[in-house]
């Protein structure tokens, strides 16, 4: 059964384990898409629908998870490749850990931002040459600091960090010669 990239792409959007599920959700949406004049999308997914019914239970569940696995597989190497080409551009390490709008900065016990580099193999996290973003309760900064000492990572940015809300530490202006 030939299936188009927009019935594909429908499928991976309202793809549930079995086959049974993943048609109630396909079918659940006709109606929604019937009164916002969305003719286009309503046909779609009554094609999808129409070849899913087709096909038998376990083949079916076998094509939904491969269908599943083949947009994510996709959509994880495109990131990898630009992420790469960022790195690549920049010649500096590509950031890892926390995400900037992570749920990590607006826990209420966390204080602090940090970039970090890892500079050795004794580093709680990472491996060399590897950058780091963290946001940390006043316990978590005080082991980054711990670990800068001991030289096991450079903190190369720190903020301060209340209601979600960064407030960078001002660097100091260069001294003249």
């Amino acid at each position: 059964m030939n299936f188009t990239k927009s019935e594909l792409e429908m499928l991976y959007q309202y793809a549930a384990p079995t086959k049974e599920e993943t048609l109630a959700g396909l079918k659940e949406i006709v109606p929604v898409l019937e009164r916002k004049d969305d003719l286009l999308s309503k046909v779609i997914v009554e094609n999808t629908i129409r070849k899913l019914e087709k096909l038998a239970e376990p083949e079916c569940s076998r094509f939904i998870a491969d269908n599943r696995a083949a947009f994510i597989e996709k959509r994880d190497n495109s990131i990898r490749q630009r992420l790469a080409a960022a790195k690549a551009r920049k010649g500096e390490p590509v950031l890892q850990g926390h995400d900037l709008a992570g749920m990590e900065r607006f826990l209420p016990e966390t204080r602090h931002m940090v970039t970090v580099d890892i500079l050795n193999s004794d580093s709680p996290v990472g491996f060399p040459g590897e950058r780091y973003r963290f946001f940390l309760s006043d316990e978590g900064y005080k082991n980054a600091r711990a670990s800068e000492k001991r030289g096991e990572i450079k903190i190369r940015n720190h903020a301060a960090v209340m209601a979600g809300k960064l407030y960078l530490d001002k660097k100091p202006p260069a001294q003249e010669r």
